[in-house]
């Protein structure tokens, strides 16, 4: 399986994007400004889209994309998340005020297509299984944990403290975990009110790990990334723990 890593930041500037993954070029996890970075081709592969939730920096790449294929799709997209983000994205984006409704265009056979989802379900899409996580976010958010049948990988969303994911990642024992460490350990209070974790949370909750999974660390906040990391690998000196770059290319199993 190999994921793109289009956009793994907890903000904006230059060289950073928000997140965005591309799986095996045509699911797409999360769709932030990393979207900006493909070509036209690369855009029209896409069929799936699963979102975690609707904070702008994980979907507003999604409209504009749409915009961009509208004339040349020949298929449409499949959009997956919890009620409350189908909702949001109903209500607050496809409304003809901040965008087209691109649910209902072109008519007859639009361009994009809403399925609910929630925490525990399994979908599969394009040979995967994709099943749906708990996280804890002060929004409706969840993650994914996204299996070939060879080798899988989980993304724990934007989450913070999370105690209900642990056992479902010793039992599926992804091949890599990909967890938001968004803050420094000098921020604490932030970061639990934000709902994003450090690096004691994350000392903290891999203690609940008992699968020696790799972990990759996404979402650091702009200028903080280089002591974030320090501050991980300094707790927890017995893991592999690397973080996300743009333009990451993740082969897994290989």
């Amino acid at each position: 399986m190999k994921i793109d890593i289009l956009g793994c930041s907890g903000g904006i500037g230059q060289g950073l994007k928000t997140t965005t993954f591309l799986v095996d070029d045509s699911l797409l996890v999360d769709a932030g400004t990393g979207i900006e970075l493909l070509t036209m081709d690369r855009m029209l592969a896409i069929r799936d889209v699963v979102i975690t939730h609707a904070h702008i920096d994980h979907i507003i790449g999604l409209p504009l994309m749409l915009a961009t294929i509208y004339d040349q799709h020949k298929e449409p997209i499949h959009i997956y998340a919890l009620p409350d983000v189908i909702e949001a994205l109903e209500q607050h984006i496809f409304n003809w005020t901040i965008w087209p409704d691109y649910t209902c265009l072109p008519e007859g056979r639009p361009i994009i297509h809403l399925h609910t989802v929630n925490v525990g379900d399994s979908l599969t899409l394009q040979n995967k299984t994709i099943q749906v996580l708990p996280a804890e976010h002060p929004t409706p958010t969840v993650g994914y944990l996204v299996s070939d049948g060879t080798s899988s990988f989980a993304f724990s969303g934007d989450s913070g403290l999370n105690d209900g994911l642990w056992p479902i990642l010793n039992q599926s024992k992804p091949d890599l975990l990909i967890i938001d460490v968004s803050f420094t350990d000098e921020v604490d209070e932030l970061a639990r009110l934000s709902g994003h974790l450090t690096p004691s949370h994350l000392k903290q909750q891999l203690g609940l790990l008992t699968h020696p999974a790799r972990i990759m660390i996404t979402h650091l906040k702009p200028g903080f990334e280089d002591t974030i990391m320090q501050q991980c690998r300094q707790l927890l000196p017995e893991w592999q723990i690397d973080r996300l770059h743009h333009n990451d290319i993740l082969h897994l199993n290989e």
